[in-house]
């Protein structure tokens, strides 16, 4: 008898389990991700780079730039993550399961959102999580500058970072224009 015939039986619940961190990681994204997606970029890494190993740090920094460039949030990144983990059935629970809070949070409080606006206690939240979520998304920036794999990417971000802050460009035009030029970059012999 082969070593794989042994292994055979255990199959189902070794994915099981994966479907299972796989959709706690999703519900956590989802859950937590007030104020955008940026917010839990931090706790996706930690998730799926360092504790569950689905992906390495580079597969995730490109899983944040490909949740940047879909035409919806940044919790995207989690329907990447899933697939890292468990295939294309990992993608779309990851994103069912991620989104899910969101539309019960809005289900649930539509009925109340006026009563919500003017309360003091929902006012005073709103008014400390905003400044937390900034917080938060200037947090993810470190994590995600660590990936960088070459030194002429640290430039083009410090650059970018310039542009965007210092000059208080639009962002689209900061990421348009830290594509072109780090395709400029591989195409002039950069390292990819």
């Amino acid at each position: 008898m082969c070593s794989s015939d042994l292994l055979m039986p255990l199959l189902p619940a070794v994915t099981a389990g994966t479907l299972l961190s796989v959709a706690w990681v999703a519900f956590k994204v989802g859950a937590l991700s007030f104020g955008g997606g940026f917010v839990i970029i931090p706790l996706m890494q930690r998730d799926a780079v360092h504790t569950y190993h689905w992906m390495t740090g580079a597969q995730f920094l490109s899983a944040v730039a490909l949740g940047q460039i879909t035409p919806g949030p940044v919790v995207q990144t989690v329907s990447v993550i899933g697939f890292a983990a468990a295939g294309l059935g990992g993608g779309l629970l990851a994103a069912l399961v991620a989104f899910a809070p969101s539309f019960a949070f809005v289900l649930a409080g539509g009925p109340h959102f006026d009563r919500l606006r003017s309360s003091p206690r929902a006012q005073a939240f709103l008014t400390g999580a905003g400044p937390a979520a900034i917080g938060a998304i200037a947090g993810s920036a470190v994590p995600l500058g660590m990936e960088l794999a070459h030194l002429w990417q640290l430039g083009l971000l410090a650059v970018a970072a310039g542009w965007l802050i210092g000059l208080r460009r639009g962002v689209v035009t900061t990421i348009t224009g830290a594509a072109v030029l780090g395709v400029v970059a591989v195409l002039a012999g950069a390292p990819a």
